[in-house]
């Protein structure tokens, strides 16, 4: 009984964010991956399945048959935020709300990466203290008890609940209430090796690159390397200038797999990969590939590296 007044509690205080939502308020992600744009109602109508509750972003991935269609995105996209992410309100536009994205670091705001979202992919009044699971395969589904189910990524963080649900389920709380997901495909954060952290950027090799991606559903440079050392527990900036700022300075002939390098001019960095020892790295490049391991190019644009990883 104890168990059933909780879950109660917790879906009547966790409901779709409406017009009360406004500056200041605190909410949750509430679909597979949230897309932020640089403004109000910016997307195409290619677009569209990006943003729409639920989300289907394989048929946005379609949809994007193109270079060019990608490219697009390059002026127009911020991030993206995973289910459950929290955000802070900043400014509300009729339907679409202003948030920044609180453990995605960014200089543009104190409060996290900003961007701008439809408010029906947000839910307000949950909270998730407490131990968390996170998905560990590049997808999975989470069924929830209402019948409904939602695709994850790779990176996503569910609270784990003490109800014990049939063998090989793993009983987790989320903004739309109570569920399960396949507690194979979850799991404890990764220890932070560098072995490991090159290990996991290569399970995406072949995965098309989305401009402000960092999901299965498609990475950008800085998304492929925030996400995979998120599963590591680690909480890096989320774009590659302010990477480049942070982390150990390490110089190129004292390089080890794990550390970042970066690309750009003026001190500002525009790429950024995972050195995977041997004189090659981890990428995604860009709109017109997929996430590949390649030579290092040590070019006139060659920036430098940092290291996040201790010992």
């Amino acid at each position: 009984m104890r168990y059933l007044a909780v879950t109660l509690a917790a879906l009547a205080l966790a409901a779709p964010a409406g017009a009360a939502l406004k500056p200041g308020d605190r909410a949750t992600i509430d679909v597979s991956v949230a897309t932020l744009w640089k403004g109000p109602n910016l997307y195409r109508s290619i677009d569209r399945p990006s943003s729409t509750n639920p989300v289907e972003l394989d048929t946005w991935n379609r949809n994007l048959s193109t270079t060019a269609s990608r490219v697009w995105l390059d002026s127009h996209v911020q991030t993206q935020a995973l289910y459950g992410q929290e955000v802070v309100v900043l400014a509300r536009s009729g339907a679409w709300a202003k948030v920044a994205v609180v453990d995605e670091p960014d200089p543009q705001d104190p409060h996290g990466y900003p961007g701008w979202l439809p408010v029906s992919q947000l839910r307000t009044g949950f909270d998730a203290p407490g131990r968390t699971t996170t998905v560990l395969a590049r997808t999975t589904l989470l069924h929830l008890d209402s019948g409904r189910t939602i695709p994850l990524s790779y990176g996503t963080r569910l609270a784990v609940t003490s109800r014990a649900p049939a063998s090989g389920r793993l009983a987790v709380r989320t903004p739309d209430g109570p569920g399960w997901v396949p507690r194979a495909l979850v799991g404890a954060l990764l220890p932070a090796t560098a072995g490991s952290i090159v290990s996991e950027a290569k399970r995406f090799i072949g995965l098309r690159y989305l401009w402000g991606g960092l999901s299965n559903w498609g990475f950008d440079c800085s998304g492929l390397v925030w996400d995979v050392f998120r599963v590591h527990g680690l909480t890096i900036p989320r774009d590659a200038d302010p990477q480049f700022h942070h982390g150990t300075p390490v110089a190129r002939t004292q390089l080890r797999a794990g550390d970042l390098l970066f690309w750009g001019s003026h001190d500002y960095a525009d790429h950024v990969a995972i050195y995977a020892g041997g004189g090659r790295m981890v990428e995604a490049p860009d709109s017109a590939h997929s996430v590949r391991v390649v030579p290092v190019r040590w070019d006139r644009y060659y920036l430098g590296a940092r290291r996040y990883l201790s010992g």
